[in-house]
């Protein structure tokens, strides 16, 4: 009887250490997956701050751009290139909705054109040509185009996706 009695008291010496260091490695496991959420969170936190002051940035310039528009500041073809690839670089879709076919659709005629040492490395009968078509297009679209100007300047922008 004594025998059994010694040998479960070794037993519990052996096993209540053990179970101990278990309780506290799994207390550390705990404790550690808990501080790497919150870094996780933190991260995502972050990350969402970061893309909504890029957003809110975008969006100003944007609306920059379209008063420097309305105010003949800013060339209704600059303007537009200029708005396009702002709004693409915010929501790729923007540009597609109905409110902006006319800015869309502009874009679409000169994103191609030659500007800056491309331009200038056009013999004048070409630049001419260029210049040519870009007025008529400005003339043709200028009075939608500010219309959608104005429809960007209060546009809500709440309908953003998020980035992936």
């Amino acid at each position: 009887m004594q025998s059994s009695t010694t040998l479960i008291i070794i037993a519990l010496l052996i096993i209540l250490p053990l179970a101990a260091y278990a309780i506290y490695l799994s207390l550390k496991v705990r404790k550690h997956q808990q501080e790497h959420q919150q870094q996780v969170d933190e991260e995502a936190r972050l990350a969402r701050e970061n893309t909504e002051k890029r957003n809110n940035e975008l969006i100003s310039d944007i609306r920059f751009i379209a008063r420097s528009m309305q105010q003949e500041q800013c060339e209704i073809t600059e303007g537009v290139l200029r708005i396009h690839v702002l709004a693409d670089a915010l929501d790729t879709d923007i540009m597609l909705q109905q409110a902006f076919e006319t800015i869309h659709a502009h874009y679409l005629s000169v994103k191609d054109f030659p500007i800056l040492d491309a331009y200038k490395a056009l013999s004048r009968k070409e630049q001419f040509k260029l210049d040519s078509q870009r007025l008529k297009l400005e003339e043709a679209n200028q009075e939608k185009i500010l219309a959608e100007v104005e429809a960007i300047i209060n546009h809500s922008f709440d309908s953003l996706r998020p980035l992936q």
